[in-house]
């Protein structure tokens, strides 16, 4: 191969992956890969519901997972198929991209009967594409590995609109849409052979547009829409963990995540109280916005080279982020504007699932997961739905030549919530949400000019 057609090489495969970090930081288009709501996680569905943290297979994000599995990813396919590492005499690099898309459908029955609308119901649909994609590196006797990545750690959209023909005028408009897409740099080093440890360097860029009816008109039964626009770069924060393999048959993962916290701000259009009428009036808005620090912890137990078992534990410390109160400020007077109460509760995630090495060139993998509320009854409005949830997900992967493709699936349900006076008497009713998730992936370890 001529110098030339090497430069071209090279330069496609970094260009590809400069977009999808752009696509992800700039564009902000690309919104929820997962609702927070249902708490779906980055990752393929069909990668056992997001299970991660032990799992050292070269379809695991280990940058958004645990770091430190970096060590531990089959540089030759003779790895991978005997499922067995050796000193193989010379690195592997490995990239990983994949395509999401999203569709959510919510639903609020009203069920109180003081209230105007009893008996109606208003419901909403979310479709939202999201992409995610590393680039690792692991030496050939897996002493080191380092790595780069871009996901989406935190999502959420919420959003009803309610059709005044039916609702009358105190029909209402909540869209909610709140996101940081991220990227990730670091590495990782094999203390022993039954150790490893890694750290990551996180920074993203965080968009938080929140529409909703003004709530100082609100409170006088007059419907008057306000917008919040507000986005920040930056949020410096860190990703580590510890991989540790006991037995042959048995690995075990621990991570961390630290709080992150992003300066955000835009434009706050809305209806202010000006003598005896509502004006309209807009304010250069600012607000902290801080993303909850993360524990994790998972097992993946090989009863033989057909099937692993994968199991994950993850702790979401909503209590010291979303717990106190969200101000927003005027940026130029520094006057407080609006106080957002959520009253976060710690959310518990518990995944599980399964992979099936069928063969040489197909994989196939199941999984489940179950999530915990996040938010009280009291903070719940059309704008702030979290149900929390169960999902079931399939995927299958088949190498074609030197490269993996996969397609995944991922069935969602949230939990019933019912809500109403005395926590909440503005926007009582009953709360549904599920969807469906898909996924389509692709894996190499030939990187064009990297991998010789």
């Amino acid at each position: 191969m001529d110098y030339s057609n090497k430069i071209k090489k090279v330069t496609t495969t970094t260009l590809s992956f400069v977009v999808a970090v752009f696509a992800l930081l700039v564009l902000g288009t690309l919104n929820e890969s997962y609702a927070q709501g249902i708490n779906y996680p980055v990752g393929s569905p069909g990668a056992t519901s997001g299970t991660g943290n032990a799992r050292v297979d070269p379809d695991n994000y280990f940058m958004r997972n645990n770091v430190a599995g970096l060590t531990e990813i089959a540089v030759t396919d003779e790895e991978e198929n005997n499922q067995e590492l050796q000193d193989s005499g010379k690195g592997g690099w490995r990239i990983l991209n994949e395509f999401q898309e999203s569709v959510y459908i919510y639903r609020r029955d009203r069920i109180n009967v003081a209230d105007p609308n009893f008996g109606k119901s208003s419901r909403a649909t979310i479709i939202n594409p999201g992409v995610a994609g590393e680039l690792t590196y692991t030496s050939g006797n897996h002493k080191f590995g380092f790595g780069m990545g871009a996901y989406q750690a935190f999502g959420f959209q919420s959003k009803f609109e309610e059709d005044p023909a039916k609702f009358g005028a105190r029909s209402t408009f909540f869209d909610t849409r709140v996101a940081s897409n991220d990227v990730a740099i670091g590495g990782a080093v094999r203390l022993t052979k039954q150790i490893s440890v890694g750290a990551a360097f996180i920074f993203g860029r965080a968009f938080l547009d929140l529409k909703t009816p003004a709530l100082q008109a609100f409170a006088f039964g007059l419907v008057r829409d306000s917008r919040l626009d507000v986005s920040d770069f930056g949020a410096p924060g860190v990703n580590v963990g510890v991989h540790i393999r006991p037995h042959k048959k048995l690995d075990i993962g621990l991570g961390y995540k630290s709080q992150r916290s992003y300066d955000l701000e835009g434009e706050f259009d809305t209806f202010e109280l000006k003598g005896f009428q509502f004006a309209p009036n807009k304010r250069n808005a600012f607000v902290e916005f801080k993303l909850p620090a993360v524990g994790e912890a998972g097992f993946v137990f090989k009863p033989n080279k057909l099937i692993h078992i994968a199991a994950d534990f993850r702790f979401y410390d909503y209590t010291e982020t979303f717990g106190p109160p969200i101000v927003l400020f005027d940026r130029d007077t520094k006057e407080r504007l609006q106080t957002i109460n959520i009253m976060g509760k710690d959310v518990r995630s518990y995944r599980f699932g399964v992979i099936i090495n069928k063969s040489e060139k197909t994989k196939l993998s199941f999984g489940g997961a179950y999530t915990t509320n996040g938010f009280p009854e009291a903070a719940i409005n059309p704008g702030l739905v979290n149900v929390g949830g169960a999902d079931a997900s399939f995927g299958i992967s088949k190498k074609i030549g030197e490269r993996w493709f996969s397609v995944g699936v991922a069935a969602i349900q949230g939990r019933e919530r019912k809500v109403g006076p005395p926590a909440n008497r503005l926007f009582g009713g009953k709360y549904i949400g599920g969807g469906v998730l898909f996924s389509l992936g692709i894996r190499t370890n030939k990187v064009p000019l990297l991998s010789k």
